[in-house]
């Protein structure tokens, strides 16, 4: 019998995506057990549970789309065993640096409002702080390392969880990261000041 090979690097990111899934789960379960402990009442009207059917199917398609560039412009995956080769900054990763985590936060919200559960509001706060603190203290360093320049320059561009307001910042730090390039060129004598002028 002819055995199945499966690469390392393939089964963490089953492993990976198997984890996310049962982190979706567990967040799922532990706000309906705790709404049930709390007896809370009914705090959301219709409009409120249509509003967080919005929420939940904007946030899977934002999940969704994430997934997919991560896949087809940075020609790899989420999970740190298959990383992306190329930085995604196009999409929303154009206006935001995490619009995956974004999605979530927004699934888990819809959740709340949808299924008329309010202790996903108390679970809320503490999914958003992890996160947080995983993406400052691993994530970034991570991508820091690995695309060097490229992410200092995309970190100032853009934002970690809010857009920037006015596309003036956007030129105005655009041509500061190119000024000081043209220094950092000159100072080597990379370029040729006769086809600046």
């Amino acid at each position: 019998m002819k055995k199945i090979q499966i690469d390392a690097k393939r089964l963490g990111t089953i492993a990976h995506y198997i984890g996310v899934v049962s982190e979706y789960l567990l967040v799922i379960f532990l706000a309906v057990w705790l709404n049930n402990v709390l007896k809370l009442p009914s705090l959301f009207s219709f409009s409120f549970r249509m509003f967080g059917f919005i929420l939940v199917a904007f946030g899977i398609f934002l999940i969704s789309w994430c997934c997919w560039l991560q896949f087809k412009i940075g020609q790899g995956t989420t999970s740190f065993s298959e990383p992306t080769m190329k930085l995604v900054t196009s999409g929303p990763y154009g206006i935001v640096r995490n619009p995956m985590m974004l999605g979530q936060f927004l699934f888990f919200a819809g959740f709340g409002f949808l299924l008329n559960i309010g202790t996903t509001f108390l679970l809320l706060p503490i999914i958003i702080l992890a996160t947080h603190e995983f993406i400052v203290f691993i994530e970034e360093p991570n991508l820091k390392r690995r695309f060097g320049q490229e992410w200092t320059s995309y970190t100032k561009r853009v934002h970690r969880w809010f857009p920037r307001l006015s596309k003036k910042d956007n030129k105005h730090q655009e041509r500061d990261i190119n000024e000081k390039y043209i220094k950092e060129d000159l100072r080597f004598g990379e370029i040729d000041m006769e086809k600046v002028i």
